[in-house]
């Protein structure tokens, strides 16, 4: 029998090759230039950086194939507004009955990526201070060093959202090891423990608060049109979603301000086109940052399109049917033509249907988190301005909601806005709430037998992968694994 695969362990990044069941040794991460020894290879070497988000185990997601897809459709699948339906060949059943173990290839797809792009990131940081010295090329080293630590902490903050237990933003629990050093002579000199979800936080505040510094020392990216790099306006909307999650209200709201003013929301019928090219309007809409299609990237193959293995719940679509506005356009959402038997219709969405590129962060979410940030420091006024002006430029009535009633609104339309763009599972576990599929089984039109997941399940943290735990005995795996 005759295989190929690759595993790459994480911290030290190795790639094994198994070839005949034999495991060869290789110390360079893929895609990575170790020999840096131009600013014209740091260049390009950025490139590769940025190229890693466009892997199946990061915001890929082909259709039927159950690779992890782990910021794009996966949170979307493993919630509640996404029902497996009849036709789903089982490939993320796993990942959505929340069911994993240590040897899921899901699993370890998630871990794994983001620390490629990490090795990458830091291969270059090693060799960058050089330029930076250097009067010729000195100004767009710091820009490129500004992009390199803003990655490095969207990427850990990615992984703590999978394998932390909590979000608590002084939090003792195990978050993930943040890496940043790169050695390819000695793999095996930096094995790392866990970090505590504090110490993760702290680390990720540090490279983006450098970025902003270094951003505004040097100036911005040039010909960002495309949103396809980080700029500073980027690194704020990383900074207002991480402080979102550490309920830092008053950063989140602060943040989120900065980044709408830069970008500024658009209204229901841009929000509609954002959705229906394959690529980034000129000028730009709202959007901040986008993973570009490249012709070959699809977000949204497991929940998006004519088929997919996931349709949205018929409790949803009845809340997004209510809203009505951009969100009923059939280039959002759409349903199948009712079956001669049972009646039954399928909730299709269609934002990531095909090729495209992933919208990472925009303004749409901004506005969601500074209404939710004002709500809960008491500034229910300011609150409701910001919900209203979302509501506004999606075509959707205003309303005059206070208190629970306005939390609650918020909740609603964040889940509404944000469908499809990974992100309803970690907001699930951010406020520890139970999963419950109404449509469960085949009675209720879905192949899943599991109805319901409350917040105690061990799911809601990953499994540290098993090859990777093998490769460093000093990571602790998290309860019940």
């Amino acid at each position: 029998m005759k295989h190929s695969h690759k595993i790459i362990f994480a911290f030290i990044l190795l790639v094994f090759s198994t070839v005949s069941c034999k495991k060869q040794l290789n110390t360079v991460p893929e895609g990575a230039i170790v020999d840096l020894n131009s600013f014209k290879a740091i260049k390009i070497a950025l490139i590769g950086c940025y190229d890693g988000f466009q892997t199946d185990g990061y915001y890929n997601s082909p259709a039927s194939s159950g690779v992890g897809n782990g910021w794009s459709a996966l949170p979307d699948l493993m919630g509640d507004d996404m029902i497996e339906a009849l036709n789903s060949l089982g490939n993320w059943r796993r990942a959505s009955e929340m069911t994993y173990s240590t040897d899921n290839s899901i699993v370890q797809e998630v871990f794994t990526a983001p620390y490629e792009i990490a090795s990458r990131v830091n291969n270059i940081l090693q060799v960058l201070g050089t330029y930076e010295n250097d009067p010729l090329v000195s100004g767009e080293a710091k820009i490129v060093k500004a992009q390199l630590l803003a990655i490095r902490a969207h990427v850990h903050f990615d992984l703590m959202r999978y394998f932390a237990p909590d979000f608590g933003r002084n939090s003792t629990s195990l978050g993930v090891p943040y890496v940043t050093v790169f050695d390819p002579q000695k793999p095996f000199a930096n094995l790392p423990a866990r970090s505590t979800v504090k110490e993760n936080y702290d680390k990720i505040f540090e490279d983006l608060n450098n970025s902003i510094l270094l951003f505004r020392e040097a100036g911005n990216t040039d010909n960002n049109t495309t949103r396809s790099f980080v700029d500073s306006s980027v690194v704020y909307a990383i900074k207002a979603r991480v402080n979102y999650y550490a309920s830092n209200w008053s950063a989140a709201a602060k943040d989120a301000d900065v980044v709408i003013s830069l970008n500024p929301l658009a209204n229901a019928a841009d929000y509609i086109t954002m959705y229906t090219t394959a690529g980034e309007a000129t000028p730009p809409s709202e959007v901040v940052w986008a993973i570009p299609s490249d012709n070959l990237l699809r977000p949204g193959g497991a929940t998006n399109g004519s088929s997919p293995s996931y349709r949205v719940s018929e409790s949803l679509f009845t809340s997004i049917t209510s809203l009505g506005g951009a969100y009923v356009n059939s280039a959002i959402i759409n349903s199948s033509a009712a079956n001669p038997t049972t009646g039954f219709r399928r909730r299709r969405l269609q934002k990531y249907a095909g090729v495209k590129s992933f919208k990472v962060y925009r303004t749409g979410e901004m506005i969601l988190i500074k209404a939710e940030a004002e709500q809960r420091l008491g500034n229910d006024a300011v609150s409701l301005a910001s919900l209203n002006s979302l509501r506004t430029n999606r075509g959707v009535a205003t309303g005059t909601e206070t208190g629970t009633n306005l939390l609650a609104a918020i909740s609603l339309l964040r889940r509404v806005e944000l469908l499809g763009e990974g992100h309803r599972w970690f907001d699930l576990k951010r406020t520890t709430k139970t999963i419950n599929r109404l449509e469960c089984g085949t009675a209720g039109n879905s192949i899943s037998n599991i109805c319901s997941i409350d917040a105690s399940s061990k799911g809601w943290a990953f499994p540290i992968p098993l090859n990777d735990k093998i490769a460093n005995p000093n990571l602790i795996q998290n309860k019940g694994y």
